[in-house]
């Protein structure tokens, strides 16, 4: 019974990490869009905006890949991610919308990696 009781347990932990999982996924996907309309509109607020909340989004994600384990290129993608998003806000703090969006495509691109990499074929 105590066995049952803890499979459980820790199932239900798997499946609240994934429904979080999921949801960042989905936050980074809209906030990924809106940056890249924002810079082409040179929206400068809201570009940077989004871009602090894909930052943090993806410091969740490499919390995540962190703590599964035995996933080394998914903590090093959020960390690529997270660095793309933070040069992201410093072009646009600098008005040099060209530079923002070649690093909004440099976060689409490790998103590609990433999915490529653990994404489950459904």
């Amino acid at each position: 019974m105590r066995k049952i009781i803890i499979l459980a347990l820790t199932t239900g932990v798997l499946l609240a990490q994934n429904d979080e999982f999921d949801g960042w996924m989905d936050t980074i996907d809209a906030k990924n869009q809106s940056v890249q309309a924002n810079i082409a509109a040179k929206d400068a607020k809201a570009a940077a905006d989004d871009a602090k909340s894909l930052q943090d989004t993806f410091k969740l994600v490499e919390g995540f890949w962190t703590k599964r384990g035995n996933a080394p290129d998914g903590v090093q993608l959020s960390q690529q991610a997270q660095e793309a998003a933070g040069a992201v806000l410093k072009a646009i703090e600098a008005k040099d919308f060209d530079a923002a969006s070649a690093q909004s495509i440099a976060i689409t691109r490790t998103c590609t990696a990433c999915h490529r990499l653990y994404r489950p074929l459904s």
